[in-house]
């Protein structure tokens, strides 16, 4: 994907300090200050750059509120750390050759170290790519997937997680091999052959579109499945619907592949695919960072499968419970019991009679009460009550069996 030697139709100019490429009728090559759109450039690159550290920022204040680091958060960590290398290859082109700057204002002797560069970040974007995506479906497995669940967003998200990074490795093995010598794929002053990777690049744009679109519906369509309000629906999806931002980048760097794929002016059409890129990497921070900083793992609760079902299961309950209760109520299924003979009641409140009797049998019903015991609470204060007395009201069980007569 690298702007010229990849592509056997826009081949250098033969003289080392002539242009790279014809000019159009009436255009004059400008070699010593060509126009282009650095200062455009370099306010994106600051920008870009803000926003994107504070957003790694706020996601690492809160992996440290939380003491809790996972895999997900070294490989985003390391994504940075490449995208800081990217972003400064960006910041050297500008301070040497320029962005947007047209093939026939560049000698030819001058091209190898811009189309050097070019395939540098190429390959440092296919590496942040891998980490930040594989990096956000980890996270979106740790919120939406309960430990031990096995359900359809589980195998999904994995399986679009192996697709994923076995087609970016597939595709860095293949800009690393595509030319013979290997300084062939900067230099095409080097004497070799390579294989014509620009039609791949719009290959790569379009599938890197369908992962970014599946990345985005993975957690809506689990939102919008839980067992809440609607209102909250709305804020939880509104929450991880930055991805289409990610999505948005995508299909514009698609526009641009197509561009550069026409086009012979390839220096000016890749800097507009580059900044896209450069777009697409950024949304991809964004769309990771950014849910579990704002929302910490109080995410996890409200958006949990698990405990969305357990709400609506204990729901359910208690409307059964209340359902039984009030059929209850209305057929008395109990086994009815029966009355007391007349003979076996006795009345506590009568205190001569005795505290227990002994086998009382109704020979009527063939009922009979084996022992009944009588308790007494008697309440005193400091010193009036006895240790006996006191040791007889809190255990009434034992002083009553010495009064009960065995039958």
């Amino acid at each position: 994907m690298a702007p010229v030697d990849q592509n056997p139709n826009n081949p250098l100019g033969n003289n080392l300090d002539g242009p790279a490429t014809q000019p159009p009728t009436g255009i004059t090559p400008n070699f010593d200050n060509p126009s282009n759109q650095n200062g455009l450039v370099r306010a994106v690159l600051i920008l870009v750059l803000v926003v994107t550290s504070l957003f790694v920022v706020l996601r690492v204040y809160s992996r440290i509120i939380l003491r809790r680091i996972s895999l997900s958060d070294l490989l985003g960590l390391t994504a940075f750390a490449l995208y800081v290398a990217f972003v400064y290859l960006f910041f050297e082109l500008d301070n040497s050759y320029g962005w947007f700057v047209h093939m026939w204002d560049f000698r030819v002797k001058d091209f190898p170290a811009i189309n050097k560069t070019f395939f540098h970040g190429l390959i440092i974007y296919f590496c942040i790519i891998l980490l930040i995506k594989s990096a956000i479906l980890l996270e979106w497995l740790a919120i939406f997937v309960p430990k031990g669940t096995r359900n359809y967003f589980f195998w999904t998200s994995w399986s679009v997680l192996v697709v994923h990074n076995l087609f970016y490795i597939s595709m860095i093995i293949l800009e690393l091999a595509a030319c013979s010598p290997f300084e062939r794929n900067w230099n095409p002053l080097v004497p070799g052959k390579c294989i014509n990777t620009v039609g791949v690049a719009v290959g790569i744009s379009a599938v890197n579109l369908a992962f970014d679109v599946v990345i985005f519906l993975l957690p809506q369509k689990v939102i919008w499945g839980l067992q809440m309000r609607t209102r909250r629906k709305i804020g939880i999806s509104f929450l991880f619907a930055v991805g289409v931002l990610a999505c948005v980048a995508a299909a514009f760097r698609l526009s641009a592949s197509l561009q550069f794929y026409k086009s012979k002016d390839t220096s000016y059409t890749f800097s507009r695919l580059a900044l896209w890129c450069l777009a697409e990497v950024t949304c991809g921070f964004i769309v990771f960072c950014g849910p579990s900083s704002w929302t910490s793992a109080s995410v996890r609760k409200l958006v949990s499968p698990g405990s969305s079902r357990k709400g609506s299961m204990s729901h359910k309950r208690s409307k059964s419970n209340m359902s039984q209760n009030n059929n209850g109520c209305e057929e008395d299924n109990t086994t009815p019991v029966p009355p007391i003979p007349t003979g076996c009641i006795v009345d506590g409140s009568n205190p001569s009679l005795p505290k227990a009797e002994g086998n009382l049998h109704n020979s009527e019903t063939g009922l009979s009460i084996v022992r009944t015991t009588q308790f007494a609470a008697v309440e005193g204060h400091g010193s009036e009550i006895s240790k006996q007395e006191e040791h007889n009201r809190q255990h009434p069980w034992i002083s009553n069996e010495k009064g009960i007569e065995e039958p």
